[in-house]
């Protein structure tokens, strides 16, 4: 029996050694690659950022403020720390992250739509696979694991978070062993312009209403005042959404006078593009809420013109 019981706790230990072993390997490949999920954060804990221009804000974010133009117009470096699918709460933990690596940047434009701003999320298991390489951050899981059901199996039984993410694996191993081209082609700086033609085939209805959660007006709210505090310039950039999108919101003026109250408050510049000229060409998008590569680059040449022109880069360079 003690045989038995010796042989069983051998087998079980080299099991675990194992486990951890290809854990390692996978939170390893995870952290080198480029893809959308991961480029940012590990961008963030690599050290690696140093930004005078920081953007923050949902897919919105990421596929339409173009880094490459923003750094060649401007003469900076900015870097897109957008979120896909994530609500105001979640850009903004990202961004206290990024704050524990980097030092403070001289501007912040935050993207802002009437439709993503101030929700909720709908699905608070979506990706909740781009924190796994980070389990071992007491930090971040403080402000994620509740929300994302990131429980105590998964930040110490090694592989557990692992399983039914086969893509993750494939990836992480792969990427350990060397390979650093995906299918998924990457972010620069945190931007990927998306070169698609218009898809959509959804209907618009004759009336839509914008959803207001009082918790995540108040995080506006207090990020506002701590940039204010900080010293930092922060700029709502009212995202131009496809039209007819903004004519249609029944609520508009109510969302708007929430952002123009804290944009007073706390000293915010405020740069609207609802209803510019970029809006009624649908060739510039895939669908209603996204820009499409093209439409980026027409949009961030706008924008950077705008901040120039009105001095929010005074000091900068």
């Amino acid at each position: 029996m003690k045989q038995f019981v010796g042989r069983f706790c051998l087998w079980l230990l080299i099991l675990l050694l194992l486990a951890v072993a290809v854990d390692v390997m996978i939170t390893m490949g995870l952290k080198k690659v480029n893809t959308r999920k991961y480029a940012a954060w590990n961008d963030i804990y690599g050290d690696e950022i140093n930004a005078d221009l920081v953007v923050l804000g949902n897919s919105q974010a990421w596929c339409s403020y173009n880094t490459y133009v923003m750094d060649s117009m401007l003469n900076l470096n900015s870097y897109n720390l957008g979120i896909d699918g994530h609500s105001l709460q979640f850009q903004l933990i990202r961004y206290k992250i990024y704050r524990r690596f980097n030092p403070k940047p001289h501007t912040i434009l935050l993207n802002i739509c009437f439709f993503g701003t101030y929700n909720i999320m709908s699905d608070v298991q979506y990706e909740r696979e781009q924190f796994f390489p980070y389990v071992n951050d007491t930090e971040l899981m403080g402000l994620v694991a509740e929300t994302k059901h990131l429980t105590w199996m998964d930040r110490h039984v090694p592989l557990y978070r692992y399983f039914g993410y086969r893509e993750e694996v494939e990836t992480g191993l792969a990427s350990f062993f060397g390979k650093t081209e995906f299918t998924d082609d990457g972010l620069y700086k945190g931007y990927r312009g998306n070169d698609y033609s218009w898809e959509t085939t959804e209907m618009l209805k004759d009336s839509l209403k914008s959803d207001i959660d009082e918790k995540q007006v108040r995080e506006l709210e207090n990020f506002a005042e701590d940039c204010c505090n900080e010293g930092i310039p922060l700029v709502f950039v009212k995202y131009p959404v496809c039209y007819p999108i903004v004519d249609r919101v029944s609520n508009l003026r109510v969302t708007d006078s929430i952002f123009d109250a804290i944009a007073k408050r706390y000293n915010v510049s405020v740069l609207d593009y609802y209803h510019a000229d970029i809006t009624k060409d649908r060739s510039n998008y895939y669908n209603y809420n996204h820009l499409n590569k093209k439409g980026s680059e027409l949009f961030t040449k706008e924008l950077c013109h705008d901040l120039d022109s009105v001095g929010l880069l005074a000091g900068m360079r």
